[in-house]
Parts: structure tokens; sequence; C-alpha cells
């Protein structure tokens, strides 16, 4: 069913020929991440994707790898192929040997078409699943948090061409080519954007991204409490004790569902409510308050270094893949950060909470 990687391990070309660069960069992304998470299982595990009949395919593995740098250095498909085919490190990282032929960058797309947006969220869930096995995140506390992303769309070519008068309103959405988005405004007074929302939880100490929703940009940011909380407490197997936030995500349903849920709400009140912290514990209110940037500080690392603000595709289905992917990889980023802070925090004085490899894709 797939195409052998043999020769990576079998023969000179393979992983003997990488070893003297590999020793010589040890603090290397790619090579932290290969040294302390490990791929093995994935195969199986979207086994089911691919036909028993015809041509073998690549390993899902190696496509998964290659989508990871994609969006791990903002690339495109072609770049990331081509990055490939001249970078040691990146030909190493995802496992071909010097002289294995690289994947066409069309294969790319076709890879994510086959696993589609439900397999990609399993995925995503279970390395979030295994930070939490192994004490890496806790369920303390996590921070919700949204942010703008344009759509593919450039609107003004939309105005110039499809535009009758200053009264019409609805131009872009007759003649949108992405008819999933639509316009959004984070705050009052504020300008807006056409397009969607990356709707998060975050662990703040580790700033890990537990649960993640795409969505179009009208929905409002109170609507995304239950849908975020419920993907990571069922889908994660996560307890979570105290939810904090901005008070654009005050609502009923944000209350209710906390509620049913048994988490603490420091959700940031308004001035008007005067009663907000009876009964409640105002020293964890103020630090879920403090901790709050952690959000600010993972949309802006995304958003510089991954492209987060803009959508690579059309549509909600595809833009949700996109940001699978680019919170998939960064939260490897943030992984390998914790080993290597444990690693010089601990190495004099006791030993690290958890020492090992990270295997998210095999059964328990």
């Amino acid at each position: 069913m797939f195409k052998s990687n043999r020769s990576f391990t079998t023969s000179f070309f393979g992983d003997f020929a990488y070893e003297p660069i590999i020793s010589r960069h040890q603090d290397h992304l790619l090579v932290l991440i290969r040294k302390h998470i490990s791929f093995e299982g994935l195969n199986e595990l979207v086994d089911n994707c691919y036909s028993k009949d015809g041509r073998y395919a690549y390993e899902p593995e190696m496509m998964l790898k290659i989508l990871l740098l994609q969006f791990l250095y903002g690339l495109s498909d072609r770049e990331v192929i081509e990055k490939i085919d001249t970078d040691v490190i990146f030909r190493w990282f995802v496992g071909l040997s010097l002289a294995d032929e690289i994947p066409h960058f069309t294969r790319l797309n076709t890879f994510k078409e086959r696993l589609g947006q439900k397999r990609f969220e399993q995925i995503f869930n279970l390395l979030v699943r295994s930070c939490r096995k192994h004490g890496i995140i806790s369920d303390e506390l996590r921070i919700i948090d949204t942010t703008d992303q344009k759509a593919k769309v450039n609107l003004a070519k939309l105005k110039k061409l499809f535009r009758k008068d200053g009264d019409d309103k609805t131009y872009i959405n007759r003649h949108s080519r992405d008819k999933d988005a639509s316009f959004g405004r984070k705050n009052f007074g504020k300008k807006g954007w056409y397009g969607y929302k990356a709707a998060t939880l975050a662990e703040p100490d580790t700033q890990i991204v537990t649960s993640l929703e795409t969505i179009p940009a009208n929905i409002a940011d109170k609507d995304m409490t239950r849908p975020l909380v419920e993907k990571e407490e069922d889908g994660v197997g996560s307890k979570i004790e105290d939810l904090g936030g901005d008070k654009g995500f005050l609502g009923q349903d944000t209350r209710a569902v906390l509620k049913e849920r048994g988490i603490n709400d420091y959700i940031i009140y308004r001035k008007n409510s005067k009663n907000y912290l009876e009964g409640k514990d105002t020293i964890g209110f103020y630090l879920a308050r403090w901790k709050r940037s952690a959000a600010e500080r993972i949309y802006a690392d995304t958003k510089r270094k991954q492209n987060l603000g803009k959508c690579r595709y059309l549509g909600l289905a595809k833009t949700a893949v996109q940001n699978l992917l680019i919170f998939f990889s960064y939260n490897l980023k943030r992984i390998v950060r914790v080993f290597k802070v444990q690693n010089e925090t601990y190495s004099t004085l006791a030993p690290p909470l958890f020492k090992g490899k990270l295997y998210p894709f095999l059964a328990d």
C-alpha cells in the first residue's frame, strides 16, 4: 500500500550519510522535534483513508512531515518540495535518503483531501492528549481567544468590477470566490475584515493550544466557548478547572457550559458588573487575567512566522485544515521548548517531570 523507505536506513545514502551533519546541529528545531516526538503509528492510524488497490502511495508519516515543514516555515507547496530537495536537514527530517525521489508538489493537496478535516482534528487531539498524559500540560487553566483571518479574496478588485453604487452592500457576497467567508469586527468602531476567525483554548504556562475551531468572521466570540470546551474535554479527555478570557466571551451560553462542566468562570467582567466576584476566588481570577496575554503571544507568533492571518485556500473546510496544521506544527515547537527548559532547569537539581519521547499515534 505504501512505498518502502528502506534506503533511508539500509544504504550509505540513508541515515548514515546524515550523521556528521546532524551531530553538528543538535539544537536545530527539526532535530529536536525528531528527538522528542515520534510519528510511529500514524501510517496505521490513517490506513483506512487509502485504497487497497492501485499503485503504492507515499507514506502518510512522510507526507505529514512535509506539511509540517510547509507550515513551520510558511512555504508554498512548490517551495517546500524544492527546500526538501536542496536542504539536507529538511530531507533527513522527512525520512528520505539522498537518492530517494521526492513527491510532486501536487501530492500535498491530494494528501490533505484524502485525510480531511476530521482526521486532521484527530491527529491534533492525539498530540494534545499525549502532552496531558505525560504532564507537559495541566488541566488547571485555559485561556480562550479568537483572531482574524483574511479570506483569499481581492476585495478591491470586486469593488472595482461589481459595485454598482454607494448603497450596494451585497456585491461582495454575490461575487466572492469564497462563499463561506463573511465580514467580522473584533471591537466596536474598529475596522473589520472579510474572512474567518480562528478560536482557540490554550494552556498559558506552556502556550500549547489545546482546542481549535475555525468559524466565519460574523460568528460572535461568546458563541465559541461551548464548542471549544466540549471539543477539548470530550476529544482529548481534559477536565478543565478554570477558564479565562476577555469580556467578549461573556454570555448566557458561556455561563451555562461552564456551570455544566464545573469550570470556574474567570472571564473578565464588564465594569458595570459590580457583584461579579462575589463567591469567587479573587486570587484565581487575577491570576487568570494576568496569564491571558499568553493567547496574544501565540497569535503574534503564528501570524508572523506561519501566516495565520491569511487564508491559503478557499472555503471553511480547507481553512480549518490549514489552521489545524498551523497549530499542530506550532505545538511541536512549544513541546520542544518545554523539553529544552526542563533539561536546562533540572539537569543539576532534580529529574524532569517527563523524560523520554512522545508517541502520540501509538495506542495506549
